[in-house]
């Protein structure tokens, strides 16, 4: 049975940090802080910061808001469960990624942990206030759920490549873009199990066994016990993720 969340007050925290892409054509498209240092502190000012072994429900679909989350350390899943009694993970969420957001007044998808994790929990009510006094806090935020709204475009694009091998490229491509994994000597950290990537990939777990082993085969990705990836041809790794 998971242990309760550890709750306390950051008053010596930095505070949230959102990342994101700007709208700004000077930008190169990566991900970068959104949150100015003033604004960090506003919603420090809001938030507790609660800690998550792994396998924790962070809230459940269809719950009543209550908290916006912002991820400040780990890995969590956001996913539905559909009517055959599949799950279809919707996005993986990594620290400065916001969720929380609802529909009708009620949270869309359930979230739990992958990793231990560490989030700030921001009062919806409170929140929103705030964001109706400070337009370029706004601003700030519309950028980064914008961000997510292409992110779940990749994924539909993802989702529509028919080769499994590409599927799992495009979505090491979009790790590795997002720059949210910590890499270590050019390895891209994969820490969801083979069955969180099948239901994000839409495959089954043999689909994406083949698909690892066809990467390493073909010399283009190489595994480090199915928790971590390294592009070893760059140049056959990006003709495959832009070959739709």
């Amino acid at each position: 049975m998971a242990r309760p969340a550890q709750a306390t007050h950051p008053h010596n925290d930095s505070g949230p940090s959102l990342r994101g892409v700007h709208f700004d054509k000077e930008t190169d498209g990566s991900a970068q802080t959104l949150l100015t240092d003033e604004q960090r502190q506003q919603l420090t000012a809001l938030a507790t910061l609660i800690s998550l072994p792994p396998r924790s429900i962070v809230y459940r679909e269809d719950a009543d808001l209550a908290w916006i989350f912002i991820a400040r350390q780990g890995v969590l899943k956001a996913f539905r469960e559909l009517p055959s009694g599949k799950r279809r993970v919707a996005a993986f969420l990594f620290p400065g990624d916001v969720f929380g957001l609802a529909e009708n007044g009620r949270y869309v998808n359930t979230v739990q942990t992958i990793t231990s994790t560490v989030l700030y929990r921001i009062p919806n009510d409170a929140l929103t206030e705030l964001l109706r006094r400070d337009a370029d806090l706004q601003y700030q935020f519309l950028a980064k759920i914008t961000h997510e709204i292409r992110e779940g475009q990749r994924h539909s694009i993802v989702l529509a490549r028919r080769d499994a091998a590409g599927r799992f490229a495009m979505f090491l491509s979009m790790l590795e873009k997002n720059q949210l994994t910590g890499t270590r000597g050019g390895w891209i950290q994969l820490p969801m199990s083979r069955t969180d990537l099948a239901e994000y990939l839409g495959l089954s777990l043999e689909s994406v066994s083949r698909a690892t082993s066809a990467l390493t085969r073909r010399g283009i990705v190489d595994f480090e016990g199915g928790h971590a990836a390294r592009i070893v041809d760059r140049a056959r790794f990006e003709k495959l993720v832009n070959t739709l």
